[in-house]
């Protein structure tokens, strides 16, 4: 049993007096079991406030225009992160030398390496690459999926790069099709260890000599590609294909057909991605227009592959102008793509109000919830000025709760026709971890820079019941921290109260806490010099009363 330690006097507490270096007090909780030092103290505690919190994190660190970023986390391991960006540093308008930039994360999105560019003489003959897409396979290996180019112009290639490392260096590069004249591909990976089709990739594009949305796959981890084959009904006037798998192994592609004004539309494949079926209307709306410099906007899928009452469900995002201004829509099917929702608008600003909103992507969680990231110019004085915005919801959609995470506001000035600011960015979501990544400009000329932000509170992790106002869970201190941190709480009446902490994946690390309590206010000490760096969630229960917040192991 541990001390309890009743202070009556706040004058005695000095910084000092936390400070001190106790032996017993800072042993790693697994070594001691559960004898972390408990100080209740008298009268309450500041703790931070439960909105969220966003700090916002370039990425790209270059002075040249990057756009088009995409960004993936590891299942098999989520603090491993890779983002990919358009880079421009080799040269802009009026001989745009496209190439495909990169970083690392070793502790879910906190900090990154510096950028480094892919090496286009991989590819023979195709010194250039653009429209960068990332995935990853049950192993840890990173795939980005580019467009490769001929310096001196020509036909487009669909190419891959391939990590065996993590991300750190891409030393692989393979030809997935070259039929002519490829365009705007996006890759996914079926990652259910019980899926037919486990580890199996993907690529859906545009082929411009072919015709129409095409798919290809491989089954041996990026070195050879199937014969490309058909997944839309008509060959022209379609673009901007995105993909994703479900854990039963169904292939699922949306895409804008601007034929039509702005019709979704969207297919299936329930053989791996052999055949797909006809083509389903998901949406039909306006063309988006009023977006600046012309940029391109086109839908998004995703798909729940948990195993909880939503399994299956597919959801996809897009933006038109069916309000008279472009805004994000949202639509759900819950029986693998034959049956779609009415389009439901996602972003919250007044309607009509002259405003957009494009450029949505979404990713859903292995615990369900979504998010969906999107760029908004509802509080910028005009709409050539961009704020990243993100949508999360832990209800399947049925409601949104939309935030800004830009802490500044971002110019779309262009050098030119070549560089343009991009046509899409992206978000991924594992565990409680949320990594989104967009194209920003706030350093001003043409310096658009790739940035994320880092969430440090979560939507959906709130109390179970009404939580009385005397109850709380604080926020560590410091954080992010190495090796030590402290946690505060209260509680209202006497309770037995557990304070847990896990890791991404929701596995349980330490139990700093496991007895009853008498009502109070607390602090207890985490000692993670045995842990790696990365991002950590620790648990309060008491009695019916429960929260979890996050913190951030630096080392």
């Amino acid at each position: 049993m541990k001390n309890l330690f009743f202070v009556f006097f706040l004058s005695v507490l000095t910084p000092s007096a936390f400070s001190q270096d106790n032996s017993e007090r800072f042993k790693h909780p697994l070594e001691r079991d559960v004898q972390s030092e408990i100080f209740p103290l008298p009268g309450p505690i500041e703790t931070n406030p439960t909105s969220s919190v966003f700090f916002n994190i370039n990425i790209s660190q270059n002075s040249a225009p990057q756009n088009e970023p995409s960004v993936c986390i590891s299942r098999k391991d989520p603090n491993k992160v890779v983002a990919a960006w358009r880079d421009f540093r080799y040269g802009i308008d009026p001989n745009a030398n496209r190439r495909v930039g990169y970083s690392y994360s070793t502790n879910a999105g906190l900090t990154w390496s510096p950028s480094q560019i892919l090496d286009s003489t991989l590819l023979p003959n195709l010194t250039r690459n653009s429209d960068p897409v990332v995935t990853v396979d049950t192993a840890g290996n990173f795939y980005i999926a580019v467009i490769s180019i001929p310096f001196s112009g020509g036909n487009l290639t669909l190419a891959i790069y391939k990590s065996t490392n993590q991300g750190v260096t891409f030393p692989q590069a393979f030809i997935c099709s070259q039929t002519g004249t490829e365009d705007k591909e996006w890759i996914a990976t079926d990652l259910t260890p019980s899926s037919p089709f486990v580890n199996t990739l993907y690529i859906s594009w545009t082929s411009f000599s072919l015709g129409g949305i095409r798919l290809t796959k491989s089954t041996n981890s990026g070195v050879n590609w199937s014969t490309p084959v058909a997944i839309s009904d008509v060959s022209g006037s379609v673009q901007g294909s995105n993909i994703c798998v479900s854990r039963n192994g169904q292939v699922s592609v949306c895409w804008l057909n601007s034929g039509a004004g702005a019709e979704v539309k969207f297919d299936r494949s329930t053989n791996g991605g052999a055949t797909f079926g006809t083509d389903l209307t998901i949406a039909s709306g306006t063309f988006p227009s009023g977006l600046p410099n012309n940029v391109g906007t086109f839908p998004f899928i995703a798909v729940d592959n948990t195993t909880g009452a939503r399994s299956g469900w597919l959801y996809v995002v897009f933006a038109d102008n069916r309000n008279g201004d472009c805004d994000v829509f949202f639509s759900r099917s819950t029986n693998a793509g034959v049956n779609w929702s009415a389009p439901q608008r996602v972003n919250n600003d007044p309607i009509t109000n002259g405003k957009i909103q494009y450029w949505p992507a979404i990713a859903v969680s292995d615990n369900g919830n979504l998010a969906i990231i999107y760029m908004d110019t509802r509080n910028t004085p005009n709409n050539t000025i961009i704020e990243a915005w993100v949508a999360r919801s832990t209800n399947g959609g049925v409601t949104f709760n939309n935030e800004a995470v830009s802490t500044e506001q971002s110019p779309t000035a262009i050098p030119g026709s070549n560089v343009r600011f991009g046509d899409y960015i992206d978000i991924d979501y594992v565990g409680q971890n949320i990594v989104p990544v967009w194209t920003d400009e706030r350093a001003g000329g043409f310096n658009q820079e790739i940035y994320t932000a880092e969430i440090t509170e979560l939507l959906g992790i709130e109390s179970t019941t009404n939580i009385p106002n005397e109850f709380s869970l604080g926020q560590n201190y410091p954080n992010p921290f190495n090796p030590k941190t402290v946690i505060s709480f209260q509680l209202a009446v006497n309770s037995f109260t557990s304070l847990k902490v896990y890791d991404l994946l929701a596995r349980e690390v330490a139990t700093l806490v496991n007895e009853q309590l008498k009502p109070g206010t607390y602090e207890v000490d985490w000692d993670g010099s045995k842990f790696a760096s990365g991002v950590y969630y620790y648990k309060l229960t008491a009695g019916d009363y429960t929260e979890t917040k996050k913190m951030i192991l630096l080392k």
